[in-house]
């Protein structure tokens, strides 16, 4: 991650929005605010550090982000923009794991190292995905876009796009419709549990 990348992620992730006073807010937010956008902060530094080079230190900035939230994540794992943790608890991404943009995690969640296929890392978890408490990602299991991971599910084999996963082993329980792509991610979860009280 470089310095405008990580601008950019801090952006959207905690300041929602670009003003010439991002540094100071970023200094506020890392210090003084609220627990899910520090841990977010902490993290992007991490990233940062590491790639100006400064390995050592993006590693104790990791573990000091484990240590303060238990929040452990692999040193080398790629996660894109737009990412909420909305209580940053017992959560681990495990190195090499790759991540899309506008991932949001809630706490247990367990997310392994990124498969290997052909010594090429493949995507774990695509964009628009959300992950519920005590979800685990284990073996092959990866998710495309536009997905919701119910709590506890067990993720073990690859899942495509706009799908709703839960079970242990996980498995498709309802497709997204294109009102759900397009809607805001509550809206489809509230549609979801009204759909699944009826049955």
């Amino acid at each position: 991650m470089r310095w405008k990348e990580f601008l950019d992620c801090c952006d959207e992730e905690v300041l929602k929005s670009k003003s010439r006073w991002r540094l100071l807010r970023l200094l506020k937010v890392r210090f003084f605010g609220s627990p899910n956008r520090q841990a977010v902060v902490m993290l992007r530094i991490g990233q940062l550090l590491k790639g100006l080079g400064f390995v050592w230190l993006s590693e104790r900035s990791l573990n000091r982000l484990a240590r303060r939230y238990g929040v452990h994540v692999g040193h080398d794992a790629q996660i894109g923009a737009g990412l909420k943790f909305p209580h940053p608890t017992s959560i681990v991404i495990g190195g090499g794991a790759e991540i899309g943009s506008n991932v949001r995690i809630f706490q247990q969640v367990t997310i392994g190292a990124s498969p290997q296929k052909k010594d090429n890392r493949i995507l774990r978890i695509g964009n628009n995905v959300t992950i519920y408490p005590g979800a685990k990602f284990v073996g092959n299991g990866c998710v495309g876009n536009n997905v919701l991971v119910g709590a506890n599910a067990v993720v073990t084999k690859p899942f495509g796009d706009n799908i709703v996963l839960a079970g242990m082993p996980a498995k498709i329980i309802r497709s997204l419709n294109e009102n759900d792509r397009t809607g805001s991610r509550k809206a489809s979860m509230s549609r979801l549990l009204t759909d699944n009280s009826h049955e």
